[in-house]
């Protein structure tokens, strides 16, 4: 009977033990869980570039003056333009410029590049208009916004390539209050080149580079 009871005593405190433990409350889970997502939109490159009317860079852009004659008198003047509706005169600010862009143009080799038909050539930036001077002017071009809007920008005025320099001629000029993310595109610069009298016949060419530069 001693053994019994002492049994019977073990047996008893793990059942007080085991009602002790199921009366502790339990922990309850939560049903909802926040969370913060963070991001970061890095301003993109400011660029230039010739579009066609579905926004696809033009691989060979190419504009055509007006036919000349040769002459025994100097004097002689042909036309151009310089952007159309099937090629662009584009910029791309997406961000990467807040105080506004330049876009200039000039002649792709430098001061002493030339009109030339591989065999003849004549000059683009003479002393006189009578030796061979080429004249842009971006007044007359029509400017045509994307995204954003035309405040803050302007078209360049007429200048002439002259002296035998390769001074870069402006053709828009967007300030500190153009907006800060903006595309669009100029169409319509005129283009003038006087050419040196008894000047071969020929077709010549001469290349030109848009530059965008940030303010």
């Amino acid at each position: 009977m001693k053994n019994q009871t002492t049994r019977n005593g073990f047996i008893g405190s793990l059942t007080a033990i085991a009602l002790i433990v199921g009366l502790t409350p339990a922990v309850q889970a939560a049903t909802t869980a926040n969370s913060n997502l963070t991001q970061t939109i890095n301003a993109g490159v400011l660029s230039t570039s010739i579009l066609d009317a579905g926004g696809s860079v033009v691989a060979s852009p190419s504009f055509a003056m007006t036919a000349g004659t040769v002459s025994t008198s100097a004097g002689q003047t042909v036309t151009g333009t310089f952007g159309s509706n099937t090629q662009r005169i584009t910029v791309d600010n997406p961000g990467a410029s807040n105080t506004g862009f330049t876009l200039t143009l000039a002649a792709t080799t430098g001061p002493t590049a030339t009109w030339t038909n591989g065999t003849n050539t004549y000059p683009f930036n003479a002393g006189t208009s009578a030796a061979g001077q080429l004249t842009v002017n971006a007044t007359p071009g029509t400017l045509t916004p994307v995204v954003g809007t035309a405040t803050g920008i302007t078209k360049g005025t007429t200048a002439t390539f002259s002296g035998g320099t390769n001074t870069p001629v402006s053709l828009l000029n967007a300030g500190a209050t153009s907006d800060d993310v903006w595309n669009g595109y100029l169409t319509g610069v005129t283009l003038s080149q006087t050419i040196p009298a008894a000047t071969p016949a020929g077709s010549y060419t001469i290349g030109l580079t848009q530059t965008v530069t940030a303010q």
